[in-house]
């Protein structure tokens, strides 16, 4: 510990547990407003299903040149 600590006006384990409390406060907000409002919900579906494409390209994306590179190499 150095001398220039600053004391902690409450503890780390408070802020680890409110930290916690509150993720789960927000992921219980949006499961109910998901199936409450049907635009969030479809929103999010589309945003899901956008998230999912790119993530395909840019995977195909980075795995089409070391195919054919190895079928270059390897000729296979």
């Amino acid at each position: 510990m150095t001398t220039n600590a600053i004391p902690l006006r409450t503890s780390q384990r408070f802020v680890n547990l409110f930290s916690i409390f509150y993720f789960l406060c927000a992921i219980g907000m949006l499961v109910y407003l998901w199936s409450k409002v049907p635009v969030i919900s479809e929103l999010w579906t589309s945003l899901l299903d956008f998230a999912f494409n790119i993530m395909y390209v840019v995977i195909g994306a980075l795995l089409w040149p070391g195919t054919l590179l190895a079928i270059l190499v390897f000729g296979f």
